[in-house]
């Protein structure tokens, strides 16, 4: 048992030595791994040194090798320059081409004196000869002595006095002659007037004729015009490619026929001249705008490229104001006969420009664009925004009343040019696209559906459609109004 005991305790202090043993071991090996990691740390740090120091060798050997070499460069071009030069320096080459074109200079500018020398020679030979040649006709004439051609100019303002008071008492004549037939016509005109009022009441009938908001059968059934009213208005279908589409809206009878002088195709505007009697018309393709005398079928370019979808007239200043889509959106102004033609407005933001109206005693234009209702002046300032909306394409103006007509999707709408107050007048059974104002009706054609009507401004604003004209289909019409 003791023998036990004391192995025990042998056993249990040989395993404390070795655990000791152990634990010092194992703090060499962490001591060590902490000095190997500083020794590498240190060898990282010597080696960046040694990475800049490489690098900054680089540098330098690259600034010397690139002085050698700029060095060598410019020996060499010294001696390319002394083989080129073959010892004459730049400054005497540079000497001796300047003197060249001075001596150039100096022999061009003597021909040009000898030719000089001989047009002025020339011009005095061909002065005396003129000279020679007035007298030569002065002394066949007989007309060198003064006191004769002064005689001569005194029978001859004598004789133009006597002629000019003749055509004083001829014009005279004419004025009251005009005066005569002035008077003898309106007293025609009145008892016309009287006789178509007594046939109509007479032959009428006490049923109330059928008007309703949106159609009509006849013009006829409003207060009659005259017979000599002859008010026409010409139709074009837009864009069409249809030959023969232009058609002739004849207010004073309310019939629709072919307008038979023009069969182009492809038409975007009508305006009328009346003191030239002619018809300005608007092509799509090729863009252009031509001229005819109305109720003819020859045709005169004015102006191309350029493509209008509206178009109005200023007789008294010779000016007619387009609404252009085509090379550029603007408001443009050409003459009558097509010259200076010249934007006063580009349009920048918006739809393209379509139809306009003139007020010729502000020397303003009213143009829509599908979306807004602006104005400005004919040379192109003050640009303002009326009215905004859909749909707004139409817009004419009764000048004499200050009143703006204009649409704004199937509305028509009243505006006071003063104050710029709108109102809105009547509901039209289609969108309209132009508007004519003729003696207190605005006409309109429209479309979806496609049509041409009328509204009766002065006297209400019930709203009909022309049966008679029988558009079909959804094609758009321009119109031009013809007085």
């Amino acid at each position: 048992m003791t023998k036990f005991k004391c192995l025990f305790w042998f056993l249990t202090w040989t395993s404390l030595i070795c655990f000791c043993t152990s634990q010092d071991s194992i703090g060499s090996i962490i001591q060590r791994l902490d000095q190997f990691q500083e020794e590498m740390l240190a060898n990282k740090v010597d080696m960046i040194r040694l990475d800049k120091k490489v690098v900054n060798g680089i540098d330098v050997a690259k600034t010397s090798l690139r002085a050698e070499l700029m060095e060598n460069i410019q020996q060499e071009v010294r001696k390319a320059m002394a083989n080129f030069l073959q010892g004459d320096s730049l400054q005497d080459m540079i000497k001796r081409q300047i003197v060249s074109e001075a001596q150039h200079l100096k022999q061009s500018y003597q021909q040009m004196e000898k030719q000089l020398r001989h047009v002025s020679k020339s011009f005095r030979d061909f002065q005396n000869k003129t000279t020679m040649f007035q007298e030569s006709l002065l002394k066949e004439e007989g007309v060198l002595n003064q006191e004769n051609s002064s005689n001569v100019c005194v029978r001859e303002k004598h004789s133009l006095e006597i002629e000019l008071e003749k055509a004083d008492a001829t014009i005279a004549n004419l004025q009251a002659d005009i005066k005569r037939i002035t008077a003898l016509k309106e007293t025609c005109q009145s008892q016309m007037s009287k006789m178509t009022t007594n046939v109509i009441a007479s032959s009428s009938t006490p049923a109330t004729p059928n008007v309703t908001s949106t159609s009509r059968t006849s013009v006829s059934t409003t207060t009659p015009r005259p017979q000599e009213e002859k008010g026409r208005i010409l139709l074009s279908l837009l864009g069409s490619y249809t030959q023969h589409q232009f058609r002739q809206l004849n207010l004073h009878s309310n019939s629709l026929t072919v307008y038979p002088y023009h069969t182009m195709t492809d038409v975007t505007s009508l305006a009328y001249i009346a003191k030239t009697n002619k018809l300005l018309i608007g092509l799509g393709n090729p863009g252009k705008i031509v001229s005819s005398t109305l109720d003819t079928s020859h045709v005169t370019v004015l102006k191309q490229p350029v493509r209008a979808i509206g178009m109005a007239v200023d007789e008294d200043r010779d000016a007619v104001f387009i609404a252009t889509y085509s090379p550029r959106y603007s408001i443009s102004r050409m003459s009558t006969q097509g010259e200076n033609f010249t934007a006063i407005s580009y349009i920048i933001y918006g739809s393209n420009p379509m139809q306009l109206t003139l007020d010729t005693t502000r020397r303003r234009i009213y143009w829509c664009d599908s979306h807004k209702l602006y104005t400005v002046t004919y040379d192109g300032q003050g640009m303002t925004t009326l009215a905004s909306g859909s749909q707004v394409h139409g817009v004419t103006l009764d000048q004499t009343a200050g009143v703006l007509y204009y649409s704004v999707q199937r509305k028509l709408m009243k505006m006071t040019v003063s104050n710029n107050m709108a109102t809105e007048l009547t509901t039209l059974n289609a969108v309209p696209y132009n508007l004519a104002l003729y003696r207190g009706t605005v006409f309109y054609s429209g479309y979806y559906p496609t049509s041409v009507g009328a509204v009766e401004v002065t006297n209400n604003t019930v709203a009909y459609t022309l049966q008679s004209v029988g558009v079909k289909g959804y094609d758009i019409y321009c119109m031009c109004l013809i007085p």
